[in-house]
């Protein structure tokens, strides 16, 4: 399902691959992130929105995290 996937999305095609392959775990309507896991592979992907400044928050990022990377990001492990 997953066999040729990259480590980050923007734009529509983050919105279509976080809809086809994750399953969202939490929001937090503060910082505009979305927290996501792939079912299939264990992976916690984080949606958020950099350039907030721009008009309806800008365009979305979809990024995979790293393990070490989740307790930075006040993301349970």
């Amino acid at each position: 399902m997953m066999n040729n996937f990259k480590d980050k999305y923007r734009g529509e095609e983050a919105i279509d691959f976080a809809a086809k392959n994750l399953k969202k775990l939490e929001s937090n309507p503060e910082t505009w992130e979305t927290e996501y896991i792939c079912e299939e592979t264990g992976n916690i992907w984080i949606m958020d929105y950099p350039h907030s400044d721009q008009h309806g928050g800008g365009s979305p990022r979809l990024r995979m995290i790293e393990k070490e990377n989740k307790k930075n990001k006040g993301v349970r492990p």
